[in-house]
């Protein structure tokens, strides 16, 4: 059996909030994940001139988060490729 990837959706997530401004019709969504650090740090290095954390707008008059998956700077994605990396190692130490 191959081993299925586990997708991370930030409509999923604990850490994407929602912000309707006054007077305005789209809803904006930010990842409020406790390692901004590690978001600060992607968005330097990989020269991402927005604010942190932003996930993207919604429709108008709408709160469904806008995109369907995680952004690469997720801090999820970061813990789920040391998992695999971990997982590929154990592999090749057992063959």
């Amino acid at each position: 059996m191959k081993n299925q990837k586990q997708t991370i959706k930030c409509s999923e997530c604990n850490h994407c909030s929602g912000f309707l401004p006054v007077g305005n019709t789209r809803t904006e969504f930010t990842c409020t994940h406790t390692d901004q650090n590690y978001i600060r740090d992607y968005f330097h290095k990989k020269r991402i001139n927005k604010m942190l954390g932003f996930i993207g707008f919604s429709a108008r008059y709408s709160d469904v988060v806008p995109i369907k998956t995680a952004p690469a700077w997720c801090p999820k994605k970061k813990t789920l490729r040391k998992m695999n990396q971990g997982l590929a190692r154990n592999n090749r130490e057992m063959q």
